[in-house]
């Protein structure tokens, strides 16, 4: 029986209109297959969705490997299984589940119901299971369930490239920003930001169109082009079915994979599947505790008051901070680009310096800035996609918000070197001390250590989510410690915490919801906060240094032999861990590795002595990456190190 299914919403997307279903009953296999349906109609080479189940009366390995079969059950069950690999069909069953209990006690289990989906099928699978109770037949019943992502059609958003600028430029200069309150509290200053913008956003979307649903759907659109476009893909269509035939005809022996690659096609984008999560809004909730562990912190309302000792915010700096801004970011939920900002700073140069003033002024950040989307991408090759740490996501923050976080980022770095937040031996993330510093910087170190005739021995460890372990509050203290001026630590403050993020994946919700985190990676001021915040880990080591960049961190020692150094870097890590669990960071253990430096004069036995940390042994290496360059043991005056371009 072949059921087909129609509807013009789109069954699995809006593109699939139809789904096939084939349910099959074949009499056991006999010689001359009589009584058995043909493989072709079994698995048909169909453009739809295609699921194919029954009780099939067939013995193969591949869905039963623990029975002993017969060369006749191979010999009828192969053309069956053989079909399906070819047209890219999955076969659904767990191996070895039974599906059949011989009421008599001759028979025995087996695994004759079988289900198959087809390549346009296989991503919305998600159960096949044996839970449901016994109907009173032998044969048990089987649930399965596929399930489509919420689609839905992108927001309407606004096409920049047809902005009435003469227009809006007209409006904007006759533009002024209402005052914020004489006396704010956290939440009058949020509702001043959430309405006072929109004096200036709003015009935006007077002047300028918005971007059309597909982008056949122009104006100048006409029936004559629709026919020519189904003519012109017609005529594709045809050219890629005669060059097809004419390759299978031509095929070879060493060109059949290629041929059973092109017509299985590539594989579809993950779309994150997790147990326990089956609905959308436990699922989005399921990566939230992952990405962003922890309860998010509230904070009452409070009086905020002006700091009279911070400098004034001028029209000069907001044209510096965003002549450095890309024009080419992604913006995040406002989608406002960034060149849109700087158009608008050329024609009204106070619109934008009256709306961050204040934030300078009062130390504040606004909840209106702290709304971030989160992409959610699958890490490819990976073995299963069932776990959240199968994923990633790219943090897309608001445009606007990035232009006031590059002033204080600026402000921050200059005082941070005065005062001497920053550690010495820190890289990456502060104008000057590049990933060619920290390379430069420690092979310095080693030929150092062997001049004066000691071995010299390196532990490279990352930091573990260490940008999202950083305190608030542990930050706040470490800059008041220094006297660091009240308004940015003020700001500092309100900028990490309070923060909301909106996941985006297809079937996402599309909420936004408070998040625990320290500090997004993507923000101007991050980074420099995060090495302001870990500087504490760096600690002095007698014949030795100990030295980061960013959250790649590396111990390197000396002492007469490797395996003295080998106790040395013990010490040195649990002392290292010591303080980083004051701070809540940790440690990414499996990424941990060790090299052991020698001199190309060296006559001694390469060295294995393994470091032995949380229970593991960690050999040495004879390369390791850090940061974007290759070591190898040898190190002479000119070092074996190359960088990684791609």
């Amino acid at each position: 029986m072949d059921l087909d299914l129609f509807t013009p919403d789109g069954i699995f997307n809006p593109s699939t209109t139809g789904f096939t279903i084939i349910n099959s009953y074949s009499t056991k296999g006999r010689s001359n297959n009589t009584g058995s349906v043909p493989p072709d109609i079994i698995f048909p080479s169909s453009p739809l969705p295609t699921f194919t189940r029954g009780d099939l009366n067939i013995h193969h390995p591949t869905a039963d490997p623990l029975r002993t079969f017969k060369e006749v059950e191979i010999t009828t069950s192969s053309p069956y299984f053989d079909r399906a690999t070819d047209l890219g069909f999955s076969l659904l069953n767990t191996p070895a589940v039974v599906t059949l209990f011989s009421m008599s006690l001759i028979g025995r289990p087996s695994v004759l119901n079988l289900g198959f989906a087809c390549p346009l099928l296989t991503p919305y699978f998600t159960v096949w299971s044996d839970p449901l109770p016994s109907t009173g037949s032998d044969h048990i019943p089987i649930l399965l369930r596929f399930e489509a992502p919420l689609f839905r059609a992108p927001p309407p958003t606004l096409n920049w490239a047809l902005t009435d600028w003469g227009s809006l430029e007209s409006s904007l200069k006759a533009t002024t920003s209402l005052l914020p309150p004489s006396l704010p509290t956290t939440g009058s200053l949020d509702i001043w930001y959430s309405t006072n913008p929109a004096t200036v956003t709003s015009q935006f979307a007077v002047h300028t169109p918005l971007k059309r649903v597909t982008y056949r759907s122009k104006p100048w659109w006409s029936e004559l082009l629709s026919m020519l476009r189904k003519a012109y893909f017609m005529a594709i269509k045809k050219a890629k079915r005669d060059h097809w035939s004419s390759f299978l005809a031509s095929a070879t022996p060493e060109s059949v994979w290629t041929a059973k690659m092109l017509a299985v096609g590539s594989p579809t984008a993950h779309i994150p599947q997790l147990p326990g999560a089956s609905t959308p809004p436990e699922l989005n909730r399921a990566l939230l505790n992952h990405f962003f562990p922890g309860q998010p912190a509230r904070f009452p309302d409070t009086i905020l008051l002006p700091f009279r000792e911070c400098l004034p915010l001028s029209q000069d700096v907001v044209g510096w901070a965003l002549a450095h801004c890309s024009p080419t970011s992604g913006p995040g939920p406002d989608m406002t680009p960034n060149s849109v900002w700087k158009r608008v700073h050329r024609v009204s140069p106070h619109l934008i310096q009256d709306l961050l003033a204040p934030l300078v002024t009062y130390g504040s950040h606004p909840l209106t800035l702290k709304r971030a989307d989160d992409i959610v991408l699958d890490k490819p090759g990976k073995p299963s996609y069932a776990s959240p740490s199968s994923f990633r996501v790219i943090v897309l923050l608001q445009t606007f918000s990035k232009i006031i976080e590059r002033i204080m980022n600026s402000r921050l770095s200059c005082v941070a070197r005065a005062t001497g937040l920053l550690n010495p031996h820190q890289c990456g993330s502060l104008a000057g001390l590049s990933a060619s510093d920290a390379v430069t910087t420690l092979t310095h170190e080693v030929m150092t250590l062997q001049m004066a005739a000691t071995k010299a021995s390196t532990l490279f460890h990352d930091r573990k989510g260490g940008f999202d372990n950083l305190n608030p509050s542990t930050l706040c203290g470490i800059l008041r410690a220094k006297g660091v001026n009240p308004y940015l630590v003020s700001w500092s403050k309100s900028c990490l915490t309070g923060r909301l993020c909106r996941l985006l994946y297809q079937g996402s919700p599309r909420v936004f919801a408070p998040v625990s985190v320290g500090t997004p990676q993507e923000s101007p001021v991050s980074p420099l906060l995060f090495v302001i915040y870990v500087s504490r880990l760096h600690c002095e080591i007698p014949h030795g240094l100990s030295l980061s960049y960013v959250d790649d961190f590396g111990l390197t020692v000396s002492s007469a032999s490797y395996r003295c150094n080998i106790q040395i870097l013990q010490k040195q890590y649990v002392r290292l861990k010591t303080r980083g669990s004051r701070l809540g960071v940790g440690f990414s253990v499996p990424k941990t590795e060790l090299i052991h430096w020698r001199m190309n004069r060296d006559r001694d036995p390469i060295s294995n002595a393994p470091v032995h940390l949380h229970g593991s042994l960690f050999t040495p290496k004879g390369e390791v990456r850090w940061p974007g360059y290759w070591f190898s043991p040898s190190i002479s005056t000119t070092p074996h190190l190359v960088k990684m371009l791609a």
